[in-house]
Order: C-alpha cells, then structure tokens, then sequence
C-alpha cells in the first residue's frame, strides 16, 4: 500500500525544479511517449506487413538523411534566434503528417514517405528540444537537468512501447501512430500556452549564463574530434539496438530459436522498464564524476552487452540468460550516455555555437542510422542471423574505449 506521505514527497521533489525545467520535463514526456512505440515497432509491424528487413532499415537511413538537412537549419536558427517555441511546433505538425502516413502505408513508398515526416521532425526537435535545458536549469547542474528530462523520456518510452504493444496485439496493428498524433497535440498545447514565458526565460537566462570554461571560446575544444566519434559510435549502437536487435529477436540465431513478436515486444518493454528505474540514480551518479566519465562507462557496457548478443546466436537454451543480462548492461549504458552526451557536447562548444553544437549532436543520433539498421537489414536477409554484426559492434566500442580515450586521459 503506497503511503499519502509519498505522494507529498513526490510533489516536494518535482516542485524544487524550476518551472520551465518542469515544462521542457513534460514536453520531452509527451515527445517520448508518442515517438516510443514508432522507434521500437515499427520495424516489427512493417515486418508483418510483408517488407523486408533492407526495405525497413532503408527507410530509417532515408529518415536520417533528411534529418541531417533539418538539423542543420534548426541549428543556424538557434544560434541566431535562440528560441525554441517555432521548431518545436513544427516538429510536433510533422510527426502527425508521418503517423497519418504510416497508418495508410501497405507498401513500401508510403512507409518511406511516413519515414521521411518522421526525420525532418526529429532533425527540428531534438535540437532545439537539447537547447532549452540548461538555460531552464539554472543553478542545477546540467547533468542533472539533463537526467531529469532523460529520465521523463524514460518513461514516456517505456509507457509508449507497452501501451503500443497491447494495442497491437489486441486492438489495432497500428494503435502506435494514434498515440503519436495525441501526443503531439498535448504538446502544441503546451507549446502555445507557454510562448511567451519560455521566450521571456530563454531571453533572460542566456543574458546571464556564464560557462566558466568556454566564455568567450571561440574554436571547438582539441578533443572535440575524439568526443563526437565516439558519441557517434555509442548512437549507431542504439540504433541497432532499437532496430535490428528486434529483427534478430523475431528471425532468430545461428542455433538460438526465434521468438515470437510478443516474447520480443516484452523484452524490449523489460530494457524501458530498466532503463525507465536507472536513468535517474545513474545520472545522478554520473554527475558526480568526471564530465566524460559516462562516455568511458556506456563504451563498456555496450561492448560487453553486444559480445553477450554475439554469444547468445550461438546458443539456444541459455541464449534467453544472456539476451536478459545484456539488457541491464545496455540499459546501464544508456542511461550513462544521454545525459552526459549532450552536456560534454554543450560544454564543449563554443560560446557562439551552442545551437549548432547540440545539432551535431542530434546529428550524431541521425548519423547512427545512415548505415547502421540498412547495412544490418541487408545482413539479415542475406545471411539471416546478426552475430557478426554484434560482435563489430562489441569490437568497435572495446577498441574506442581501449585507444582512443586513452589519449585523453
């Protein structure tokens, strides 16, 4: 029986949050509970549907490219405007045209088309969505910012994914794109009756923040180069992690049998439920050490959770263990590298930048799934397993983590 007292401790810990902390807290819900069942399903409904694994990683590289324009220009218009009521709201309309589209979608063009809705969204969003929060922070440090808004999106995946899954499975194949639609209609909501607040905030705050170590930084730092190739690798991790790991799941191992789409959706459900419990003790963990502590810990992790997933191909009984275990280390991972990603990146940048820096970050999310889910959607139906592909990964990160941060350190 859950106590009354708790319930005031809940609202005494939210309420020490500035207002537009909590507010941006509340879009990024919203955002992630809408996007949640689109970015872990769709592959399994459109593989239903009939297309194959290279059409689907196809549309999701296709959706990174189009991002990659939209993050650019989202960028330029941060630097200068430094608002981010406008891409926001436009994100927010283009996520209902990529979900309208994926509904209507029985073939591949439509679902590329829904796809390319579902890029320029996210290359408009993300940006801007990064940009907000350390001028909403203001004498919290960022990293805990960063892991409250992380652990709100958190939640709204996981909640995305198992109540996309029910609907599913029960009510309606593509129940996963109405809730996107509400969603972003909660968010412009929000958006529009806030305008002036926030634009009255961000106009304040950045008059008066002061980053102690790049005020008046003009060239990016030496390590900049050594940072974003690595976020870039852990982001194609995840990519393949959302994407292909469900593929591999459905279509089975080298020895390891398939598993059914509903066996697959609850293990995804079981990394969000994960993730959704250790994305705030971490972050608060993670804000204790060093600034790029995170990046060396998700490295780790992710090269131990994909050796596992190498092994587990290769095995049938035991398989399900290893596939289990991976999971807390991806989710350790994970919840490692988002908040300290965008604050590394943030804090890196120069002072006249910072728009354009957490672009290239989100850019470095979109860069993930250019070749990533295409080039393992066309191993999967050539070959038909992913150990290889799980096995590059886990080599690729051991060595970053190995080599290249050793330079910095």
């Amino acid at each position: 029986m859950i106590s009354p007292n708790s319930f005031q401790i809940s609202k005494d810990w939210w309420i020490q949050f500035p207002y537009h902390l909590r507010l941006i807290t509340k879009i990024r819900f919203y955002a992630a509970f809408g996007a949640g069942g689109v970015i872990y399903l769709t592959s399994l409904i459109f593989n239903n549907i009939g297309l194959s694994a290279t059409d689907i990683g196809l549309g999701f590289t296709i959706s990174a490219i189009i991002g990659t324009v939209t993050r650019l220009f989202t960028g330029n218009y941060l630097n200068k405007k430094g608002e981010i009521q406008l891409p926001i709201l436009t994100s927010a309309i283009l996520s209902i045209g990529a979900s309208l589209c994926l509904i209507f979608s029985r073939d591949t063009f439509l679902y590329i088309i829904g796809q390319s809705f579902v890029g320029a969204a996210a290359g408009i969003y993300w940006p801007a969505a990064e940009f907000g929060v350390p001028y909403f922070c203001h004498s919290i440090d960022t990293r805990k910012a960063y892991a409250l808004v992380r652990s709100s999106e958190a939640l709204g995946i996981f909640l995305g994914v198992l109540l996309g899954g029910v609907m599913t499975n029960f009510l309606y194949s593509k129940s996963i794109f109405i809730n996107d639609i509400l969603c972003m209609l909660v968010i412009t909501y929000l958006i529009s009756r806030n305008s002036n607040s926030i634009k009255k905030n961000l106009e304040n705050s950045q008059k008066e923040f002061a980053d102690p170590i790049n005020q008046g930084q003009l060239k990016w730092n030496k390590n900049s180069t050594i940072i974003i190739l690595s976020i870039v690798l852990i982001t194609t991790t995840l990519a393949l992690i959302q994407v292909t790991l469900p593929l591999d799941l459905v279509k089975g191992g080298v020895y390891r049998n398939a598993l059914s789409k509903e066996i697959t959706s609850l293990i995804i459900s079981i990394q969000l439920i994960l993730l959704l419990f250790l994305q705030w003790p971490v972050g608060s963990w993670i804000s204790n050490k060093s600034r790029l502590f995170g990046l060396k810990f998700s490295l780790i992790n992710f090269s131990l959770a994909s050796f596992l997933l190498f092994i587990s191909s290769y095995l049938n009984l035991s398989a399900f263990y290893l596939i289990s275990f991976s999971l807390i280390l991806i989710s350790l991972g994970t919840a490692s590298f988002l908040p300290t990603s965008t604050d590394v990146v943030f804090r890196i940048a120069p002072s006249n930048k910072k728009g354009f820096a957490l672009a290239l970050l989100s850019q470095c999310f979109a860069m993930g799934y250019f070749f990533g889910p295409f080039i393992s959607g066309r191993i999967l139906d050539l070959i038909g397993y992913a150990s290889i592909i799980w096995l590059s990964v886990s080599s690729f990160c051991f060595i970053v983590f190995v080599i290249l941060f050793k330079r910095i350190f």
